[in-house]
């Protein structure tokens, strides 16, 4: 939440008294003395929309105590706060602040009919959206009637996403682009708020075709939830960027001299939700010591792709990536869903002839008032509405995602593609009420070789399920999840691929402490894995009977490990042949817990 810490805007010298009466002045009486020269319309425009900020910021209450202790964040002379649910604390906006603005539209209306300024344009457009007025702001927008056509398609799209129509939004803010003067064109596209420093150093350096390829790939990825239609953040990313251009020549609800340090916290935090004032405890003289406050929305959370994997997408590990405010470079709460929690899932791959075979199983959960955690349907969960769920295969080329529906809050849902290189999403979706679950991470898988021997991911199936002679008899069993609890017997499965027929094989399956390597987790790592107090087990085992793959199923009795992260492991020793490995990451409950 920025609040300012500097000097303010110098203040029109006309009194309040005259805004006021300005401001409820009928429109015709307004049209009929108005300037006729284009430059005094537009500078009395200016005066009009400066003293409306005033005005709405000598109408916002003033707190007894500031808001917050020391800065979060300070970016130049804003000062950032992490409130939390605080951030919903703020005072509703008063009614004579609505009528304002109402007549400030009025204005705008008349002085663009005299003169067909972008500024005025961008004006109108704007507090038509924050009057909420937004048939009238697209038609404003569509009709245009300046010359500079990119900043039309621009507050189009700017309107269309506060409407909710993000598909139709992103069209509109893609033709802004391409048709924008090139050095806008290049600070639109820039990623220097949302990367770190050093990352946006590499960026710059990239070819210029590479450059935007991976811009697209950024927001394709960074998308919360892809069970939506459109891609609402990279709209809202755009949006921000339209409000700092209406900006940089107007007066700003903060009072303060629009700079760097507002584009940079307006593009990193997005568009405020409501004002208020605080007054400092220390009073300077005379000097006036309140100060306006913008509050966000509370479930801002960071869903912006990690910088680090951009290079290479599918080698992220097994997260949702939905990043807590103070940890997180820029802010983001999608309106369909603020509240969007990590899925339990258990993804694993297969091999079918030439395709891959992945499957998902997944169960939203919530944490009860006891502390356990139950599934976030039915009874237990509270939730009786509808579930909309999707498992995706996004691939890191920027080809189209793969993706299969359902409607049930828990199961299993699979997918085939070709073997390569994807992000896997697994997303459930109560639109009723407004919350989501979702799980991501990297799905890799080449084509299997001639003379090579490949082994699936390890998928763990629930207590007490039979031991399945095959993977489609055992996937109504499959785990939502990898959480285990000391002393609890469950089986695991796996298929091998590339065996010879009857070819011995050395099977060894154990525990070791802490989350597995990525180059373990999907098979490539070739070593021997030496854990810390290795669980293990070994027996032997031989190839299929005529066919090149292989079903296993064993049934499992977790040791007496103490509750944290932990690998289940499972190699395959063949005799004169390179083991194959693979991992699955589990997470040891606490039995003490009710």
């Amino acid at each position: 939440m920025p609040t300012s810490m500097g000097p303010r805007r110098a203040r029109n010298s006309a009194p309040r008294a005259a805004l006021l009466a300005l401001l409820v002045a009928p429109t015709g009486l307004l049209a009929q003395a108005a300037p006729a020269d284009s430059a005094d319309v537009l500078e009395e425009m200016h005066d009009l929309q400066e003293e409306f900020e005033r005005y709405r910021e000598s109408r916002t209450p003033v707190q007894p105590e500031p808001t917050g202790g020391a800065c979060d964040e300070r970016i130049g002379r804003i000062c950032i706060w992490f409130g939390g649910e605080e951030e919903e604390r703020f005072p509703a906006e008063l009614r004579e602040v609505g009528q304002a603005r109402v007549e400030l539209i009025r204005s705008l209306f008349d002085a663009f009919e005299q003169v067909h300024d972008r500024w005025i344009l961008g004006q109108l457009v704007h507090y038509l959206v924050e009057n909420r007025t937004l048939d009238e702001a697209e038609r404003v927008a569509t009709e245009c009637g300046v010359a500079e056509a990119w900043w039309c398609s621009a507050l189009l799209g700017y309107t269309l996403h506060v409407r909710a129509e993000y598909i139709e939004a992103e069209v509109a803010f893609r033709e802004a682009i391409a048709a924008m003067p090139q050095p806008l064109r290049d600070e639109w596209m820039s990623p220097r708020y949302v990367f770190t420093p050093d990352v946006q150093e590499e960026f710059d350096l990239l070819p210029p075709a590479e450059r935007e390829a991976r811009w697209n790939l950024l927001w394709r990825l960074s998308d919360p939830l892809f069970l939506i239609e459109g891609n609402d953040y990279f709209t809202d990313h755009y949006a921000r960027w339209v409000l700092a251009e209406n900006r940089r020549e107007s007066a700003e609800p903060l009072g303060l001299e629009w700079a760097e340090d507002l584009d940079e916290t307006l593009v990193r935090y997005g568009r405020n939700t409501g004002y208020s004032r605080t007054q400092n405890r220390i009073q300077f003289g005379l000097q006036d010591n309140r100060r306006m406050v913008g509050h966000h929305h509370p479930k801002s959370r960071g869903y912006l792709f990690p910088e680090q994997f951009l290079s290479s997408p599918s080698d992220i590990l097994p997260e949702s990536w939905i990043t807590a405010p103070r940890e997180a470079r820029t802010w983001y709460a999608p309106p369909y869903a603020p509240d969007i929690r990590g899925l339990e899932t258990q993804l694993g791959r297969f091999r079918r002839d030439e395709r891959m075979l992945v499957v998902g199983a997944y169960r939203p959960t919530r944490e009860a008032d006891d502390g356990r955690v139950v599934s976030a349907w039915g009874p237990s969960g509270g939730i009786e509405g509808a579930a909309f769920t999707a498992l995706f295969l996004v691939p890191e080329d920027g080809e189209e995602p793969r993706y299969v529906r359902g409607s049930e809050p828990e199961g299993v849902l699979s997918i085939e593609a070709p073997p390569g290189r994807y992000v896997g999403a697994l997303e459930v979706v109560d639109l009723q009420g407004r919350q989501a679950w979702r799980a991501r991470q990297g799905v890799v898988q080449r084509p299997l070789e001639p003379g090579m021997v490949d082994v699936s991911d390890l998928m763990i199936l629930e207590e007490g399920a039979p031991l399945p002679e095959s993977l489609e008899e055992a996937m109504p069993h499959l785990r939502p999840g990898v959480r285990l609890r000391p002393g609890e017997r469950f089986p695991v499965l796996w298929e091998a691929y590339g065996l010879r027929v009857s070819e011995p094989v050395r099977v060894t399956i154990g525990f070791s402490q802490g989350r597995p390597g990525f180059l373990a987790r999907v098979g490539d790592f070739l070593g021997v894995l030496e854990p810390a107090q290795p669980v293990d087990i070994t027996f032997d085992d031989s190839g299929p009977d005529g066919v090149q793959y292989a079903f296993r199923a064993v049934e499992l009795e977790l040791p007496d490990l103490d509750p944290g992260e932990y690998t289940l492991h499972l190699r395959l020793e063949l005799p004169g042949r390179t083991p194959v490995v693979t991992s699955r990451p589990i997470l040891v409950e606490d039995v003490s817990r009710p």
